[in-house]
């Protein structure tokens, strides 16, 4: 018969990484489902009861702004995968002068901090009176996702053989045909990876959208703090509600993930990004 070995260090290790990773998980779970006297007593005891209609509350706290951040990002991410596409393309495979200036200046944007900007671009957004409506996020998110966007893709690009462009401009096709039939098709695991990290970002974001959307286009973020702060109720918190709504502005980022995790992997281990 085969012998079994006992689990090494290394296999323990990595299970209670495992366990530690998923206690937050089972937290918000069974305390999703809670009400606020049987969360007061325990926060890791199974409810007696379970108080489903803790997540109707939750739906109606953030339901409508998960449309609101659906739309906002399904519009930014799938523009700057598109324009650092092209870009990365360009700076990659092109030649035109200045070009390695340029892409200099373009890095250069990822050395500057998100905050010292954020008066400026404020002031421009309700100048242009674009403040509180979806465009008020989707350009300057479509801006601020550039410049890592293209330093990602121009990085796999560059791994590209030079033999499958020259064989096609043999053939007879430009640069756009090249770029839509041999470039996007090769590059889809990459760019899916582009895109899974900018809408995790996004979807986080919760200082932009405060200062430039009112509550009728309020993102899930927004939705979540507010749901927050009028939970308390005399120090009886519904902790249950919040918790289902945690889980609910965190079920289409799963869904997404779940369904395009082997994109993701392959786009990493394509060598483009280092983690």
């Amino acid at each position: 018969m085969r012998a079994h070995r006992l689990p090494g260090a290394g296999q323990l290790l990595l299970l209670l990484l495992l366990v530690f990773n998923l206690l937050p998980i089972y937290f918000i779970l069974e305390n999703s489902v809670k009400s606020p006297l049987e969360f007061a007593s325990s926060t890791l005891s199974f409810p007696k009861a379970l108080q489903w209609s803790n997540y109707g509350a939750a739906w109606d706290k953030v339901g409508p702004s998960l449309y609101h951040t659906s739309v906002i990002i399904a519009a930014s991410v799938v523009a700057i995968v598109a324009f650092s596409a092209m870009s990365a393309y360009s700076f990659s495979k092109l030649r035109f002068p200045l070009k390695n200036t340029l892409f200099l200046l373009v890095f250069g944007l990822l050395l500057i901090p998100g905050f010292l900007t954020l008066i400026p671009l404020y002031l421009q957004i309700k100048k242009l009176g674009l403040s509180d409506s979806y465009l008020a996020l989707i350009l300057p998110y479509i801006a601020g996702g550039q410049a890592f966007s293209i330093f990602v893709l121009k990085t796999f690009f560059e791994q590209l053989p030079d033999e499958i462009f020259e064989a096609a401009r043999i053939d007879g096709a430009g640069n756009i045909r090249i770029f839509s039939t041999v470039v996007l098709p090769l590059s889809v695991p990459i760019c899916t990876t582009v895109a899974i990290i900018n809408i995790t970002s996004l979807w986080n974001d919760y200082l932009l959208p405060s200062l430039l959307l009112d509550r009728s286009h309020q993102t899930i973020t927004m939705a979540l703090v507010a749901f927050e702060a009028a939970a308390g109720n005399y120090g009886l918190s519904d902790y249950g509600g919040m918790m289902a709504a945690y889980l609910i502005a965190a079920v289409p980022l799963l869904l997404l993930f779940s369904l395009l995790m082997r994109n993701f992997v392959e786009g990493i281990s394509s060598g483009s990004i280092k983690m």
